[in-house]
């Protein structure tokens, strides 16, 4: 059911200004946008919508873009789709104004159950201060399925990155509504040396059955600060927003 004809889509990557890399602590937003039209706000920085310092990379899960469309939030990104119409895609989509380049999407196997649609992953490269390379992971993982396919698929994705080196940051809209899956999720992440970020106060996090579904993990970086805004009248999922700096050798 509309399934992508070719993915990741790359907007005005290829004309901007964005081969600097980004600086020595850089902030990250994850936020699951719950396929809200951001259309007026394709000029305007995320910075006029709230109230956060600026944003060096966005994440974004259900995002929605027209196929007009080169920027958002301001920004050059780019966009890993599991829904496409003629009029708009929905996807994953990784945004930056700094060095950006998309390396692969991962679109799922399996479909969930009922609405018979893929999840996607997309992993893009940024280039960091020191010159290493940051590899950034936006997934929305699979939902609506037996635990055994969710397990499945993060396993086809995790082949994708166990054989890179470096700084590595996965961010997104898990998924992970019981135990089973935090679990499972727990483990994957431990095996390529990954952190999760913790926050201050957690408890805007979306959840449900009391387990969080938006989460951050990290390696070969310094986590500064954390936190989550609480802004339910735009989404039903809150930004999780983390400052990284380049770990001390």
């Amino acid at each position: 059911m509309y399934k992508p004809k070719f993915t990741p889509i790359p907007h005005s990557l290829h004309n901007s200004k964005n081969s600097n890399a980004l600086p020595d602590c850089f902030t990250l937003i994850t936020w699951n946008l719950q396929k809200v039209d951001f259309s007026h706000y394709i000029h305007r920085p995320i910075e006029t919508l709230l109230p956060v310092p600026e944003a060096h990379i966005l994440s974004f899960q259900e995002a929605a873009t027209r196929p007009s469309q080169f920027k958002f939030f301001d920004l050059p990104f780019a966009l890993a789709p599991n829904i496409q119409t003629q009029q708009k895609q929905f996807g994953v989509l990784t945004a930056s104004a700094h060095h950006l380049k998309p390396h692969h999407q991962c679109l799922t196997q399996s479909r969930e159950l009922g609405w018979m649609t893929h999840k996607t992953a997309l992993i893009t490269e940024h280039r960091l201060a020191n010159g290493d390379t940051l590899t950034h992971v936006n997934i929305h993982a699979i939902n609506f399925v037996p635990h055994q396919l969710f397990r499945k698929e993060l396993q086809l994705l995790w082949k994708r990155l166990t054989h890179l080196e470096g700084p590595m940051i996965i961010s997104g809209d898990f998924n992970t509504w019981n135990l089973t899956r935090l679990k499972t999720l727990d483990s994957a992440t431990k095996q390529l040396g990954l952190k999760l970020t913790l926050f201050p106060d957690s408890r805007a996090i979306k959840t449900l059955n009391r387990q969080p579904l938006d989460h951050i993990y990290y390696r070969g970086l310094t986590l500064q600060n954390s936190e989550v805004l609480s802004i339910p009248e735009i989404s039903d999922h809150n930004p999780l927003i983390a400052t990284f700096c380049l770990a001390k050798s």
